[in-house]
């Protein structure tokens, strides 16, 4: 396809309503009245031969074209701004930035308290969505543009994909948790008597076993996995009201625990710590909001890491690839 024929503009109306699914709240976002705006899509559905959006109950939805394009036309809109805007601090005072963020559920917890805060700056605004996988980087909606940043319990730079960017951020622990006069806290926990115990455990989505359940595996063990539940909370009131026992992340332990009537102590496995990373495209290292929300998250992880008893100390360290 010839692509001078190609309005760049219409590429900036199609990013707003893939991202609003409204006419009109897109329409509003790019500065058009809602009839040029739909003027700029009929144009763009011709030079493309595809509906590109198909109006339903739930708002426009794309077409299965329209989703194919979407993560191109983002990246090239975004080079182009990066390219054309001059340079300026970032203000959140003033912004209306939105972030979208991929994250597990133990670390939107721990985050919440200030992404609530920070957003009341301005007229930010800010999306979370869960990881499919909690050790696995979203590659491809990181250098769609889907995703500005994810953060979870990645492998270290050295199996990045080209083009992104890692920061390591904290470590954290895996302990063992029961309620208070759980027979398990009669004796030393040994990994054979942890085996036998019946557990809860947070499995996510596509993952028939976690990650203990495959550190067991590996040395010919199993354990009595009775309850799968998909969020770290759930897990907590699953423990503090049965004898059933979990192996959790210690900082929501110490956040949540003490009222749940919870006790803990160390794993029996010996595992290492699991570093927390922050990973984005190289597009927006430079970017002046995204530099902003990135140091925002690393000093409250890191403040958070440093006051947890045993925990390890926090790291710093990024590479790009």
């Amino acid at each position: 396809m010839n692509i001078s024929g190609i309005d760049l503009n219409l590429l900036v109306a199609f990013e707003a309503l893939n991202d609003e699914r409204h006419v009109g709240r897109a329409a509003r976002q790019v500065g058009l009245s809602q009839p040029a705006f739909s003027n700029a899509i009929a144009r763009l559905r011709t030079r493309l031969g595809d509906p590109l959006f198909v109006r339903t109950a739930q708002g426009m939805m794309p077409t299965p074209r329209a989703d194919q394009l979407a993560g191109p036309i983002r990246s090239a809109l975004a080079q182009l701004r990066q390219t054309f805007e001059v340079p300026h601090s970032f203000d959140p005072s003033v912004s209306a930035h939105r972030f979208r963020i991929g994250l597990s559920d133990d670390v939107e917890l721990r985050l919440v308290p200030l992404l609530a805060h920070a957003m009341l700056s301005g007229e930010l605004q800010m999306q979370t969505r869960r990881l499919d996988w909690l050790f696995t980087v979203p590659e491809s909606e990181l250098r769609s543009g889907a995703l500005d940043l994810a953060i979870g319990y990645f492998p270290d730079a050295r199996q990045l994909a080209p083009g992104l960017v890692m920061e390591s951020i904290s470590k954290e622990n895996n302990v063992v948790i029961a309620r208070r006069g759980h027979s398990m806290w009669k004796g030393k926990l040994t990994l054979d008597r942890f085996t036998k115990l019946d557990h809860a455990a947070v499995i996510y989505r596509n993952q028939l076993w976690g990650l203990i359940d495959n550190e067991l595996a590996a040395r010919g063990l199993r354990r009595r996995l009775r309850l799968a539940l998909p969020h770290c909370l759930s897990v907590l009131h699953a423990v503090s009201s049965s004898n059933l026992v979990a192996c959790i992340q210690e900082s929501v332990v110490q956040k949540f625990g003490t009222n749940l009537n919870l006790r803990c102590c160390p794993e029996p496995l010996g595992l290492p710590p699991f570093v927390l990373r922050m990973v984005w495209h190289r597009q927006r290292d430079n970017d002046t909001a995204h530099v902003w929300l990135r140091k925002l998250i690393a000093n409250e992880l890191g403040a958070q890491n440093r006051q947890a008893p045993d925990t390890g100390a926090s790291s710093k360290s990024r590479k790009k690839t």
